[in-house]
Order: C-alpha cells, then sequence, then structure tokens
C-alpha cells in the first residue's frame, strides 16, 4: 500500500434547522493513499458529500464542522485542514490546487453568465500564475485531453451551450488544472445516461493514470465500484460502518447494510421474473438517529436488547479492513 495522502479522523459536521442540530457526519475515519482510489459508497443521506466537501471546508452556512482533523500529507509539512485560518495561504493552495473536486451537478457549479475558457484560465492563472495567453493555450489543451471536441470553439462557449456530458467533462478539466495530487469526484455520473456515464469513467480512469493522483470516488453505484476501487468505504447515515480492500468487500462482506447493499444489485438472468432484492425501510432522518446501532430497524441479523441499545464496536480485522458491527464483538481487535 502507498503512503497515506489525506486522514481522515474522527470527523464530524452538522446542520443546524428549525427542529434542532442534524449531525450529516458522525465521527467518520478514512485515509486517501497516493495513487490509489478510494469509493465511498452509501445510499443517498448518508453523509457521503458532506464528507467530500468538509475535505476542503466547504460547508457552508448553517452547517459547520465541529469535531475530528483532516491531515494533508501531500506537502513536505503536513498540516490540519481544520487547523488552518480561512485567509491562509495552504488552504487556498489546497482549494483547486492540491486537491481538485468534481461537483454532483456541472450546471449548477459552473457560472452561466461566463464561458468554459473564462472558469478554466481564471483557475489556472490562481493556481500556477501563468499569463492570460498560456492560460488559455492550457485551457484549450485541457479540454482536448478530457475529450472535448473542437475545443479551439468550445473554449468560448457558454455552460448553457454543451451538453450535459459535456459540461462534466468541462468540470474535470477544470479540476485538472493544476495536476491536483487528489482528486474528489462526488457522483459524477448520476445525472448522466448509461453511455456517457461509462465514457466519464473511462475519462477518469486513464487521467489517473496519466497525472498518477488519488482519487475519491463518491457514489451509490456499485457498479462503479467494482470497476474503479482500490479501497472501499461504506457509509451509513453518517458513519464509516465497514472498510475493506474492493476485493475483499465483493468477495466477503461483514457488515449486514454492506451485505444487503450487494444483494440488491441485479444480475443478469438471476432476477428474471421476480421482483428486486430490496433493503426494507429507509434511510432515517438524522435528527430522529434510532438507539443503539443505526441499521438496526432495517436489519435482518438484528439482535433485541443489543442492537436496539448499544452503539456496536468497530472490529479490526487486520490489514486496514474493519467494520462496525455486534456480530463480531467476540473477536480480538473489537473496539468500543
Amino acid at each position: 500500500m502507498s503512503e497515506p495522502l489525506l486522514e481522515i479522523s474522527g470527523l464530524k459536521t452538522g446542520f443546524d434547522t428549525y427542529d434542532g442540530r442534524v449531525r450529516a457526519v458522525d465521527g467518520v475515519d478514512l485515509t486517501v493513499h497516493a495513487g490509489k482510489t478510494l469509493c465511498v459508497v452509501g445510499e443517498s443521506g448518508c453523509g457521503k458529500s458532506v464528507t467530500a466537501r468538509s475535505i476542503l471546508r466547504l460547508v457552508e452556512a448553517p452547517g459547520s464542522i465541529d469535531a475530528g482533523s483532516i491531515v494533508w500529507r501531500g506537502d513536505p509539512e503536513p498540516f490540519d485542514v481544520l487547523e488552518l485560518d480561512v485567509s491562509d495561504k495552504r488552504l487556498a493552495k489546497l482549494r483547486g490546487g492540491d486537491v481538485g473536486m468534481i461537483f454532483q451537478e456541472p450546471a449548477a457549479s459552473l457560472l452561466p453568465l461566463r464561458t468554459i475558457g473564462a472558469q478554466l484560465i481564471e483557475t489556472i492563472r490562481i493556481h500556477t500564475g501563468a499569463d492570460k495567453k498560456a492560460a488559455r493555450a492550457r485551457a484549450i489543451d485541457l479540454l482536448d485531453q478530457v475529450g472535448i471536441p473542437r475545443p479551439e470553439q468550445r473554449v468560448d462557449a457558454f455552460p448553457f451551450q454543451l451538453s450535459g456530458g459535456m459540461c462534466q467533462r468541462a468540470m474535470i478539466a477544470i479540476a485538472l488544472c493544476a495536476n491536483p495530487s487528489l482528486l474528489i469526484a462526488d457522483e459524477p455520473t448520476t445525472a448522466l445516461d448509461v453511455t456517457t456515464q461509462a465514457r466519464i469513467l473511462d475519462l477518469i480512469r486513464s487521467l489517473q493514470a496519466e497525472y498518477r493522483m488519488a482519487v475519491m470516488f463518491i457514489t451509490h453505484d456499485l457498479g462503479v465500484v467494482a470497476e474503479l476501487a482500490d479501497e472501499v468505504a461504506v457509509m451509513y447515515l453518517g458513519k464509516v460502518v465497514e472498510r475493506a480492500g474492493v476485493e475483499e468487500l465483493f468477495a466477503d462482506p461483514k457488515h449486514p447494510y454492506t451485505k444487503r447493499l450487494l444483494h440488491s444489485v441485479p444480475v443478469l438472468g438471476r432476477d428474471r421474473g421476480r421482483d428486486l432484492p430490496t433493503i426494507p425501510g429507509t434511510v432515517p432522518n438524522p435528527l430522529h438517529r434510532p438507539k443503539g446501532c443505526s441499521f438496526h430497524p432495517r436489519c435482518a441479523e438484528a439482535i433485541a436488547g443489543t442492537c436496539d441499545l448499544d452503539e456496536p464496536p468497530e472490529i479490526d480485522f487486520g490489514g486496514g479492513r474493519t467494520a462496525q458491527c455486534v456480530l463480531y464483538a467476540d473477536r480480538e481487535g473489537a473496539t468500543a
């Protein structure tokens, strides 16, 4: 395994609402290794996107980061992102420089009244110091790299003049402006058709090999996980309930939630003529978290009097593999 590039420990992020404080991220521990792909998977509402935004401190009011540490090890001197002042140059360098981010909705992330080229050129000049002419040439080259046809013309196009797939490619180009060490992709294929999704995934994989960057890929699609991941973190209601290498996870899932996620994936020929397997119920409202294990109301393996009362221990299976579940509490390495 390569050296850790980013280490998140005990991260807690919440939002103030009229009904109370919502804990969107509740004690997350994650490690992203240099040159590797970490896929963060889970249903909608499990805290994946908020975790990603917390890394770059892009959580806006009424949200705030309440606790934890986010240690960036991509510089000669590691530092905790959460300890930086908002005016610190290291934070500005991190955002869009060392760490590039592809947001979930390109149409909402690109400025509608500025051309694609203007947005690329501004980012390039901020992070590289290039003059306007050199930045424009770099912008055209990036658009060509991400597969946008006629980049010399498209560089002057507005977002509304491009298709959804082209806007997503433009977002990827912006994220790559400063040759980042880490690319965070927040469900970048959700709003795209299947063919375009496959092309975007192929693009990210080829760019990762070219730039030798780490990737943190957020998704709810286990097919994407199987195709891209080196490591997988499964999130449920703001917590990481299982971490494992991708082959280990698919071959021998430990947490009941992971098992049900994998079981619900359609398999060609297996499910013909019968209803698709599903996980009963929905992700609970974070304002009204179940007592004990958050997954117990939906879990077929829940133990009455234990899972509905006590927080599950985190079990260390070795080799960086963990699961938070009482079913393995008698193993060595269990921690409360």
